[in-house]
């Protein structure tokens, strides 16, 4: 065998030997791979359910926060609704011990405090519910039946007021609820009644008026007794006044 076909040969083999090595090596890396990926794979889950893990786990937290705020938004609300409760009780006090003043709900730029008031003709009375629902008003003790003060919204407010003798101020118990009344005696052979009931200060439900007076059309007739605009019989009218008048209270 020449020289020339040995280098031949070898040459052949060494790159055959090459070849080899390059598949074995090939193979390895390709077994390596393979168990390298379930690893992988593995690794992959448990990052999955870690981060699983931490999302619920930051749900919870929100939720928790989000509670925890509800709890203490309903424990604010609460505590706000107790105190609207005596909300009316403080500030008719308020008003008494001249720390705010009141004002007359029809006309806002009226307002006064008890210190304008002249306390040798007006005097604090008792609170109690003049407007039937379920809060006391105050009464201040005076002159053509004094004021009546009302506390809502903040604020205190003139309910009712006496104004000279063809409205004095009193209120009365009747029919299971109490009604605001004013009274006009301010002529010979002339009176005239007007009352209201009221369920909350703004809110007038019923009136009533009644009175007797001269008819001025028949003379000779004598008086004529009047219930809402009608004509009723001097028993009717008397029936009336005594169960009115029975448990009027006066406030002058």
């Amino acid at each position: 065998m020449n020289r020339h076909k040995k280098i031949t040969i070898l040459a052949c083999a060494f790159l055959t030997a090459l070849s080899i090595a390059a598949c074995e090596q090939a193979k390895e890396d390709e077994i390596v791979n393979t168990e390298e990926s379930p690893v992988n794979q593995q690794e992959s889950n448990v990052q999955t359910v870690e981060n699983t893990d931490l999302e619920t786990k930051e749900d919870e937290n929100v939720n928790t926060k989000e509670s925890l705020a509800d709890q203490q938004e309903n424990s604010t609300q609460a505590v706000e609704n107790a105190d609207s409760e005596t909300t009316a009780e403080e500030l008719l006090d308020l008003f008494i011990n001249s720390s705010i003043n009141a004002v007359d709900s029809t006309d806002l730029t009226s307002a006064f405090y008890i210190t304008d008031l002249d306390m040798d003709a007006y005097s604090i009375g008792e609170k109690i519910d003049l407007d039937n629902d379920g809060e006391d008003e105050l009464v201040i003790n005076g002159p053509y039946g004094g004021i009546y003060l009302d506390a809502r919204n903040n604020n205190v407010y003139e309910f009712a007021a006496g104004e000279g003798n063809a409205l004095i101020l009193s209120y009365t118990y009747y029919n299971g609820a109490i009604w605001i009344m004013y009274s006009n005696r301010s002529s010979a052979g002339f009176e005239f009644y007007h009352m209201e009931k009221f369920e909350g200060a703004d809110n007038l439900v019923a009136e009533m008026n009644f009175g007797e007076e001269f008819d001025i059309n028949n003379a000779e007739a004598g008086l004529k007794y009047t219930l809402n605009g009608t004509e009723i019989s001097y028993d009717e009218y008397t029936e009336l006044c005594s169960k009115i008048f029975a448990a009027e209270v006066n406030t002058n």
